[in-house]
C-alpha cells in the first residue's frame, strides 16, 4: 500500500521541513515529502518485529540517508512523528517506561554531531509519556560500518560492539528500542539482548525496514 496524502499534508507539524526531504522541492505547506516523492513510499503492512512505518526504499530511504549522512538533523524529529502513530497503534503509554535509541560510536557522534536514532526517538518518548534514555547503551569505536555487510558478517562485526552502561536501571522496565532502519535485524538483536540481560522487557521500532527482517 503506497503512502500518499499523509506525506503531503503531514498535519502542518512545525517539526516538518519546508522543502521535500528527498528532492528539496519547495513546499507550499509544511510536510516531509512533496507529492511526487510521497507516491514512492510504501507503508509497512507485513507485521512482525520491529514495528515500522514503511519499506526501506524510494523517498523514505532518501530522507533517512540525508538524516544519517547529509547533516540534516531536522529530519530526525519529523521522521519520528511519522513513526509515532504506528507505535501508538501497538503500544499504549502504560506499556513503556523508557525509550532507548540505538547508540552510535562516540567518534561518529562527534563527527556527525548527533545520533539519528535519538532524534527519531524523541517524539516517541513524548507520545508514550516515557523517559528518553540515551545513556542506557553505548557502542564501542572501531567496528566496521554495517551498511556493506551481509547478515552473517554483521552479526560477527557486532560481537562486543555494544555495551550496557548500567543494567540496574533496567530491571523490570519496559523499553522501546528505536533505530532508523532495520535491514538484517542484527543491530537491533544485539542491543535487545543486552537490554534483556539487564532485566528489561524490550519492544522495537524503526522508521523503515526490509522485507526479510523478522518475518
Amino acid at each position: 500500500m503506497r503512502w500518499l496524502d499523509p506525506a503531503v499534508t503531514y498535519l502542518g507539524d512545525l517539526l516538518s521541513p519546508l522543502r521535500c526531504a528527498a528532492c528539496d522541492t519547495t513546499l507550499s505547506q509544511r510536510a516531509l515529502l512533496c507529492p511526487v516523492c510521497a507516491s514512492t513510499v510504501i507503508r509497512w503492512t507485513l507485521g512482525g518485529s520491529p514495528v515500522a512505518f514503511g519499506h526501506y526504499g524510494g523517498a523514505l530511504s532518501s530522507a533517512l540517508l540525508r538524516l544519517k549522512y547529509g547533516n540534516r538533523p531536522d529530519l530526525g524529529p519529523a521522521l519520528g512523528q511519522l513513526l509515532r502513530p504506528v507505535v501508538l497503534s501497538q503500544l499504549a503509554p502504560a506499556d513503556i517506561d523508557l525509550v532507548v535509541p540505538v547508540p552510535v560510536p562516540f567518534a561518529r557522534l562527534v563527527e556527525r554531531g548527533y545520533n539519528q536514532a535519538a532524534l527519531i526517538a524523541g517524539p516517541l518518548a513524548s507520545a508514550l509519556s516515557a523517559r528518553l534514555e540515551t545513556r542506557a547503551l553505548a557502542r564501542r569505536d572501531g567496528s566496521v560500518k554495517q551498511a556493506a555487510l551481509n547478515r552473517r558478517d554483521r552479526l560477527k562485526n557486532l560481537q562486543g560492539a555494544f555495551l550496557l552502561r548500567d543494567g540496574r536501571n533496567l530491571r523490570g522496565r519496559r523499553v522501546l528500542l528505536v533505530d532508523d532502519v532495520s535491514t538484517t535485524g542484527a543491530t537491533l538483536d544485539a542491543c535487545r539482548a543486552l537490554l534483556q540481560e539487564g532485566g528489561a522487557d524490550v519492544h522495537t521500532a524503526v522508521v523503515a525496514r526490509t522485507e526479510s527482517v523478522g518475518l
